[in-house]
């Protein structure tokens, strides 16, 4: 990435279908997120899923796409993107594209030798597509590695974001596990590896003013924008308060990287 700039932070929504992702563009989501959430924090939605959604942004907003945790399994993970690159080339040239990163959670990793399987994997995704690196702030509750070695693995894998997230979506949300001035600390750590800073976990709009005292590059949410909680629908006019909430802080563009940059200009 050619370095993070965000004037205002860029509103990321997770989806799980197609209607749901039309609705996030139009209620003005900057990237959008393919997950199942009923799968877990980053629970993965099947290939056809993720090609029917991308089919439905088509080139309109970046989008992503949560695979799982890595424990379960790294064949499990290239499956799902051999699947994923097939149903997408089966599409118009215009539906085809590809996400702009993956994510893959690790909780369970503590104690494995997880950066050489994710290093691996990294050097097997098409050209564009890049990697999150996840860190869960409950971490300690599901094995995941801490944040030192979180930040030390994203020197060297150069990923395109590091995201704090929950792993425990029955606990509490990411305001309950982490004080401000921790995140502050930790957005150093990211911006010194020229990666973008994601925060989720729960998040609702009334936590953005919090929030934004970090600053984060991207807000990622789900039940916020839900009826009900995650596994309710997004709903339009819900992302549109989402955004507007966001939109009362300064203007800018969000350099994520040279082609969403040229997108949003």
């Amino acid at each position: 990435m050619s370095g993070v700039v965000a004037a205002r932070p860029a509103l990321l929504v997770s989806v799980r279908s197609p209607e749901e992702a039309a609705d996030a563009v139009a209620g003005g989501a900057d990237i959008v997120d393919v997950k199942e959430p009923a799968g877990g924090s980053l629970g993965a939605a099947s290939a056809e899923v993720c090609a029917q959604i991308a089919a439905t942004v088509a080139g309109r907003v970046p989008w992503t796409m949560a695979c799982g945790e890595l424990a379960d399994g790294v064949s499990r993970v290239t499956d799902l993107l051999a699947a994923t690159w097939e149903e997408l080339a089966d599409r118009s040239a215009a539906a085809a594209t590809l996400p702009q990163a993956i994510k893959l959670g690790l909780a369970g990793c503590a104690g494995t030798p997880w950066v050489d399987e994710l290093a691996t994997l990294v050097q097997g995704l098409p050209q564009g597509v890049r990697q999150v690196l996840v860190l869960y702030a409950d971490g300690q509750r599901c094995g995941a590695p801490s944040p030192e070695e979180i930040f030390a693995a994203a020197a060297d894998l150069r990923p395109f974001a590091v995201l704090v997230d929950t792993f425990d979506k029955q606990g509490p949300g990411l305001l309950g596990h982490c004080k401000i001035s921790e995140l502050q600390a930790w957005r150093a750590a990211v911006a010194a590896c020229d990666a973008a800073f994601v925060l989720a976990g729960k998040l609702q709009i009334a936590d953005f003013p919090r929030i934004l005292a970090v600053p984060a590059d991207i807000i990622a949410v789900r039940s916020a924008v839900c009826s009900e909680n995650r596994l309710g629908r997004v709903e339009l006019e819900r992302v549109r308060r989402g955004r507007e909430a966001l939109g009362r802080f300064p203007a800018g563009e969000l350099a994520l990287d040279h082609e969403f940059t040229e997108k949003r200009s």
